[in-house]
């Protein structure tokens, strides 16, 4: 058939052509990333390394992550091994800018975000407002403290704010494993070349970029990569070791990943280098005032807490005073909290109004060691299904034993949780 041609055109490109049309309709080994700051998954039974992550394990086909307290603590995030890829290969570090120019859902954002820490600024874009929403639910869920969720298109980013990042993520739209025939692929590719050159307007000199795909097909992967290359003088593939990857086609420099060889879903990933050495420009605007609600819980903290309106948000310097427009920075801690004395307001404790804490903010702080009480994992799923323990204090924050950071004790010995949190048969 046409629509197949370009897929079996790569099937016998391949010496276990027969085998990857096989594979390549799934199911696909099902794996987790194992969050660096919140205790050791429990209830998952036996674990298996990914080799080119270590904080990922892939997990028996028959698990439902969602039925595991891991994942409501944030504990375990369900991600394909494949697209934990990318990530690694920018291999971001602290005090960074970090752009992920196609950052819905999320996966790549918050596992970059967490790499980052509590230093740098992640700037999360993506056109869709429904994904967007999907991209900040994330992001709390895993206590992303850097990150800034942009509407602002990557078009309109790169011509104001050119070489404002130390490492861009591309993780284009592609045609995914689908058969296609190779018109449908080629005029992908070409969206795909312009997409990568817009990105890499981003990047300041030295700065590098990850191009990466969930498709096999070379047009849109190693294809991209040398059009991107021949029209950009000076850029250049940045080789490294990565355990149990494939190379890429022709040994071009970048990685692959085979359903029939690693059983995960087809993918691509290339490091890109940028030439030249100069610090990436900031997007800096004016800081807001500091305020103190976050040191109730962490005296001491790098993080910048601060007021918009009755919310009360926590993050890094850098996404405090990014000058972006945004749909979301940093950690929303909650609202409230106001108290008013001799013509002055001041925020703490037992004010006129009571702040009321986050769920997911919650999380995030026993994460960095606010004080918080421990329970035995059968209290905590006890807790979590919404029903009572007994001489639990309101306002106190509770961990489990084995380090996953529940939330904050409200009334009567209960979660304070909004009931569309609770879950019962968890394990």
């Amino acid at each position: 058939m046409i629509r197949e041609s370009a897929l079996d055109e790569l099937a016998r490109r391949l010496p276990d052509g027969e085998g990857f049309l096989a594979a390549v309709a799934g199911p696909f080994r099902r794996a987790i990333r194992v969050h660096p700051r919140r205790g050791r998954p429990s209830g998952w039974g036996g674990l298996t390394a990914i080799p080119w992550n270590p904080d990922g394990r892939f997990h028996a086909p028959d698990i439902d992550p969602g039925g595991r307290l891991d994942y409501h603590t944030g504990t375990a995030y369900p991600q394909d091994a494949a697209s934990q890829l990318p990530a690694v290969l920018l291999a971001p570090v602290p005090g960074e800018t970090i752009v992920d120019v196609c950052a819905a859902p999320g996966s790549k954002s918050t596992q970059i975000g967490l790499a980052l820490g509590d230093r740098g600024l992640l700037i999360c874009a993506d056109a869709s407002p429904p994904r967007r929403r999907v991209l900040v639910e994330n992001l709390a869920r895993q206590g992303v403290a850097c990150a800034l969720v942009t509407p602002m298109p990557v078009v309109t980013l790169a011509e104001r704010h050119p070489a404002c990042a130390d490492g861009v993520l591309v993780d284009a739209p592609c045609s995914g494993h689908e058969p296609r025939s190779s018109r449908q692929v080629a005029r992908m590719a070409q969206r795909q070349v312009a997409l990568l050159a817009l990105a890499a307007r981003l990047a300041r000199p030295g700065g590098r970029v990850v191009y990466s795909t969930c498709t096999p097909y070379a047009e849109e992967d190693e294809g991209v990569v040398a059009a991107f290359l021949a029209s950009h003088e000076g850029w250049a593939i940045e080789r490294m070791a990565l355990d149990g990857c494939d190379p890429a086609f022709e040994d071009a420099g970048g990685w692959r990943l085979w359903p029939q060889r690693q059983g995960t879903e087809p993918f691509f990933a290339c490091l890109l280098r940028a030439p030249g050495d100069s610090p990436a420009t900031p997007i800096a605007g004016q800081a807001p005032a500091t305020d103190a609600t976050l040191s109730r819980w962490l005296p001491g903290s790098p993080l910048r807490c601060w007021r918009r309106g009755n919310a009360v948000l926590s993050g890094t310097d850098e996404v405090a005073a990014c000058a972006l427009p945004a749909d979301a920075r940093g950690l929303l801690l909650g609202h409230g909290g106001h108290h008013q004395h001799g013509g002055h307001q001041h925020d703490e404790p037992g004010g006129d109004e009571r702040f009321g804490l986050e769920p997911w903010a919650a999380q995030a702080l026993i994460e960095r060691g606010a004080p918080a009480l421990e329970v035995a994992h059968a209290q905590a799923l006890e807790l979590w299904s919404g029903r009572a323990v007994a001489g639990l204090e309101a306002g106190v924050l509770l961990r489990t034993d084995a380090g996953a950071p529940l939330a904050q004790a409200g009334s009567q010995g209960r979660l304070a949780l909004p009931s569309r949190m609770f879950r019962d048969g968890l394990i």
